[in-house]
């Protein structure tokens, strides 16, 4: 076995990380790896491909650092990135009610304490109110006009 087989495990086990993760930094590497494969293929001895494989790299990189956002975006195309956790609760509307110490909503069965988004406006109950944010785990709220 050639060195020029370790190239291209290296380089097609990066590609394949590609596929899995589409962050750029492993297709460059196996880029890297398979440009050394064809050095090593053509006589070149360890030290020769790593040089090559190092500098291969590294060009890849710096030649496509100002794109690199374009190509990540055209690499995540068509996924979607669901909110979670309290990011999930911005845009939820309820009614607002009163509680004995503060105004509070209902989401899905959980009670939130609201407060309004704009300093001065007020909440009263039965108020229809959309979450436009959060501060720790109290929401903000604006009044949805009928």
């Amino acid at each position: 076995m050639g060195i020029w087989s370790f190239w291209l495990i290296l380089g097609v086990g990066f590609l394949v990380a590609e596929l899995l993760t589409l962050s750029t930094t492993c297709l460059y590497v196996g880029i890297g790896a398979i440009i050394a494969m064809v050095a090593a293929i053509l006589g070149g001895e360890w030290i020769a491909t790593l040089v090559t494989f190092v500098v291969s790299t590294g060009v890849l990189f710096l030649a496509t650092y100002h794109w690199r956002h374009r190509l990540i975006d055209y690499l995540h195309r068509g996924s979607r990135h669901a909110a979670t956790g309290m990011d999930a609760l911005i845009g939820r509307t309820g009614t607002a009610f009163e509680a004995p110490d503060c105004m509070r909503m209902r989401i899905d069965g959980d009670i939130w304490q609201i407060r309004p988004a704009r300093h001065g406006a007020t909440l009263m109950p039965g108020d229809e109110v959309r979450v436009v944010g959060y501060d720790s785990i109290i929401l903000s709220v604006e009044v949805i006009q009928p």
